[in-house]
């Protein structure tokens, strides 16, 4: 249909909730929310009158934000905070440049995002669902949830293809699909069937919420926020990226007059800037490569119908997940902590988000370590991701049990040797922390299948062997005690106490919650 779908200015005299126009609605709003796409349809016919999108300017801060603190786009001149430390006496005087990381940079990739989504929204209007898996054939479908492709090019952060342009391939499968009309007398049911099989010949995978929402969810290729088709190679590559932009963050990431405490908003999605691809990684374990296959002629369509992933491909995805609790991952630079002051006065409220902390008001770099590598732990140890290893590994020894995941999260993170930088040391004793709650939590949940609740119970008694094999604390110093002892005796007093009286209340101190996840909405489905 040519000419079938235009965008016009709404006629001055007409009202935008008449059911005679289709109406993309402008919000401007500064808290987190869903844009949305809508219709009215003739339950009759089934025929969509009417369609409503609603895109908001909280999604254009979103993307500015996130780019802004990937790199400064106001770089400093010589007197810069990326030194050793920070003159504040020089604050003033500082020469604000323009440069190829401009603002204007990152307009246009909030823009080409807002385009994006545009046509996202329409789709919903026009019957498509979200397809998850669309960005693992070539940015297939703008029905996926785009993460912004950022690049490395010659040691600096480059947006240039940050999000597609136009629609994709599945996109035009699934329009012809839904709108094709044929010459009559066409046998409908046998041409719709043909580009069904065609479309299944070139790959349009289709995989939606309930296949990659859930935290437990199996399908490798079914996530939201992530890029390219191998997401073990792209959790690394988007792990890079965050090194870059952490290395180059400073006061060049925020303008002149801006209070310095909010460059801790600004840093925030930068150092958590792996965690919906690290999800996109931990799915390969323990996961299944399926489809939503039909009984046809000649056999199921498509022909994969349930196929495990290689061993092999986990242990690979398992290791890579564990890269991601290094004490070098989540260790922040000093020179980053020596700017970000306590919440200016009048900025204590409001739009940007913050760091859960337990030093309040001060910056917390503990606290932001143990919730990066919770990012990793939660996902590893779901109990329906553990109770698939465990029937897999049952059906063929090749697999990898649980408590293969249960002992490698332990070495990973208690099984290490000191560093001897008080900042480092203290950064592993959480994460440490960490790990015994997180295990006790699934020992404990009656939710888990028992065999799963064994597997997190002998991690445990793994991490107390551990403790007792180490050399006896010496006593405590008068100015204060032996950090390590200290932990190491009250870990084990802890695991001890649960293992022993699992009925009585646990002395538990909650990790740090996640800060708002994913960059719209806040519950499980979202449109």
């Amino acid at each position: 249909f040519r000419n079938a779908f235009q965008v016009k200015l709404l006629p001055r005299d007409a009202d935008p909730a008449d059911v005679r126009y289709n109406m993309i609605n402008w919000v401007h709003r500064s808290t987190r929310g869903w844009a949305y796409g809508n219709s009215i349809i003739d339950p009759r016919t089934g025929e969509i009158i009417r369609g409503v999108v609603t895109l908001d300017s909280q999604r254009a801060r979103q993307d500015f934000l996130l780019g802004s603190g990937l790199v400064p786009p106001h770089p400093v001149g010589a007197n810069s905070a990326r030194t050793s430390g920070c003159d504040f006496a020089l604050l003033p005087d500082l020469d604000y440049l323009q440069s190829a990381d401009s603002p204007e940079v990152l307009t246009a990739m909030a823009v080409a995002r807002i385009r994006q989504l545009s046509a996202h929204e329409v789709g919903h209007t026009l019957g498509l669902a979200h397809n998850f898996a669309a960005s693992t054939y070539g940015r297939a479908s703008v029905m996926d949830y785009p993460a912004p492709f950022v690049e490395i090019r010659n040691g600096r952060l480059d947006f240039s293809n940050a999000y597609a342009v136009g629609i994709g391939a599945y996109d035009k499968f699934a329009i012809r699909y839904a709108y094709a009309q044929f010459a009559p007398g066409t046998n409908e049911e046998a041409e719709l069937e043909r580009l069904v099989r065609e479309g299944v010949r070139e790959g349009m995978l289709f995989l939606s919420d309930d296949d990659a929402r859930p935290a437990g969810a199996a399908h490798p290729l079914a996530n939201l926020w992530d890029n390219g088709d191998d997401p073990v190679r792209m959790l690394r590559h988007t792990l890079e990226v965050r090194r870059v932009g952490i290395e180059q963050f400073g006061l060049g990431n925020i303008t002149r007059g801006t209070p310095l405490s909010l460059l801790e908003a600004k840093f925030l999605p930068l150092y958590l800037h792996h965690r919906y691809q690290l999800q996109a990684a931990i799915k390969s374990v323990g996961g299944v490569y399926y489809t939503y296959a039909v009984k046809a002629e000649g056999g199921p369509n498509p022909p994969r119908v349930f196929e495990i992933v290689p061993a092999e491909r986990q242990r690979q995805a398992l290791g890579a997940a564990l890269d991601t609790l290094r004490v070098g991952e989540l260790k922040i630079p000093a020179r980053i902590l020596s700017l970000i002051p306590p919440r200016a006065f009048g900025y204590e409220g409001g739009v940007p988000e913050f760091f859960p902390k337990r030093t309040a008001p001060t910056f917390d770099p503990i606290g932001a370590a143990t919730i990066a590598a919770d990012l990793a732990l939660t996902d590893l140890l779901d109990p329906r991701r553990a109770a698939r290893m465990i029937q897999f590994n049952a059906q063929s020894r090749e697999y990898p049990h649980f408590d293969e995941v249960v002992s490698a999260a332990v070495r990973a993170t208690w099984k290490i040797s000191s560093r001897g930088d008080g900042y480092a040391d203290a950064i592993q004793r959480a994460v440490q922390s960490l790990a015994a709650t997180r295990l006790m939590d699934l020992a404990a949940n009656p939710d888990a299948s028992p065999q799963v609740r064994a597997a997190a119970a002998n991690g445990l008694r793994e991490i107390v062997a551990f403790i007792d094999s180490q050399p006896k604390a010496r006593p405590a110093a008068p100015s204060g005690g032996d950090a390590d002892a200290e932990h190491l005796r009250a870990t084990r007093d802890d695991i001890e106490r649960f293992l022993t009286r699992p009925d009585e209340p646990r002395r538990r101190t909650p990790p740090l919650p996640r800060p708002p996840g994913d960059p719209i909405g806040s519950a499980d489905q979202s449109p």
